[in-house]
């Protein structure tokens, strides 16, 4: 079978541009520094590493929850801890005011406690990013606020049961497990009512009501109105082992929570790190191996062209 010049040239240009898409193919996954970067490449490949995608994606919203809810419950705990200790000086005040004292020393120490429910509105009134920890759904409004002149402390917030037992605007959620949000185990918060005891109809938590008439009985016991005695001050330190026991309830509970999450997030780490080695694997691309097959494509390149400038009939343009 004669070889013409046309069959030669034809020959060529298809090794040709085989040669050079095979080269550009190559240079494609080393920049892109992956061996699938397009269905056709790898059909099954690629639609793993579709299910890849998605896992990390949501790894990395569970991980970013994860993180947000441990930091809420970081800010909480550290504020009930100091809501505890605030209690524990208040009891303190009120035992050493059951022995006799003079009348300036009952004046003293409800003064001081009074400032110590000041206290415990700032702890109260704890923040994170801007949010207010303990006022439910509500986080953008200060929970807590103090009447200058009566003292009383109304609670601002959402909590939940305010219009049913069904009621959840008290409920903060941070999903960090697949699935669908679960109020009980997703909840990363405590409302008003959690940390200072039921609100009444006015709007006072329990823990408040107690301190403020705690206070009103040093103010009466120096004049004997109203029939208080030492002996309604040691009912009083009962009343405020009730109320720690209740603080400190909602304190082991939000404890328990983020002991929960951190171990998750823990989790979540090693997960990515499991995933994006199952990913790579999945692509199957090797940096070396890239290299020497871009290598022996540039080669086999650059052979054609110089295969193609002896073989292929000269033109005029040869001879000018």
């Amino acid at each position: 079978m004669r070889v013409t010049n046309n069959m030669m040239s034809t020959q060529f240009l298809s090794g040709y541009q085989t040669s050079l898409s095979r080269m550009s193919d190559i240079q494609e996954k080393i920049i892109a520094s992956k061996n699938i970067n397009r269905p056709s490449d790898n059909p099954v490949g690629a639609a793993r590493n579709l299910q890849f995608t998605a896992a990390t994606s949501a790894n990395e919203l569970f991980t970013q929850n994860a993180n947000d809810a441990i930091s809420w419950m970081q800010t909480s705990d550290t504020n009930l801890s100091g809501i505890v200790t605030t209690m524990t000086n208040i009891k303190t005040a009120v035992s050493s005011a059951i022995s006799a004292n003079p009348t300036s020393s009952y004046d003293a120490i409800a003064k001081q406690i009074d400032q110590m429910i000041n206290e415990l509105v700032l702890a109260g009134n704890a923040q994170i990013g801007g949010r207010y920890v303990f006022s439910g759904q509500s986080d953008s409004v200060e929970p807590f606020t103090r009447n200058e002149t009566t003292g009383v402390v109304t609670y601002n917030g959402t909590y939940n049961g305010q219009s049913g037992a069904a009621d959840t605007k008290g409920t903060i959620t941070m999903q960090i497990v697949p699935g669908d949000i679960n109020t009980s185990r997703d909840k990363i918060n405590l409302d008003g009512s959690e940390v200072f005891g039921a609100i009444d109809a006015t709007g006072t938590p329990k823990i408040f009501q107690d301190l403020l008439t705690i206070k009103q009985h040093l103010e009466d016991i120096q004049t004997g109105a109203n029939g208080v005695t030492p002996d309604t001050l040691s009912n009083d330190l009962g009343t405020i082992d009730a109320d720690m026991d209740y603080i400190i309830s909602a304190q082991t509970t939000i404890g328990a929570r983020q002991k929960s999450y951190q171990t998750i997030s823990e989790r979540l780490i090693v997960d990515a790190s499991i995933i994006a080695t199952d990913a790579t694997n999945n692509d199957g691309y090797n940096v070396a191996k890239a290299s020497i097959e871009s290598q022996l494509a540039q080669n086999a390149y650059n052979s054609l062209l110089s295969v193609g400038a002896n073989v292929l009939p000269k033109s005029l343009v040869d001879y000018l």
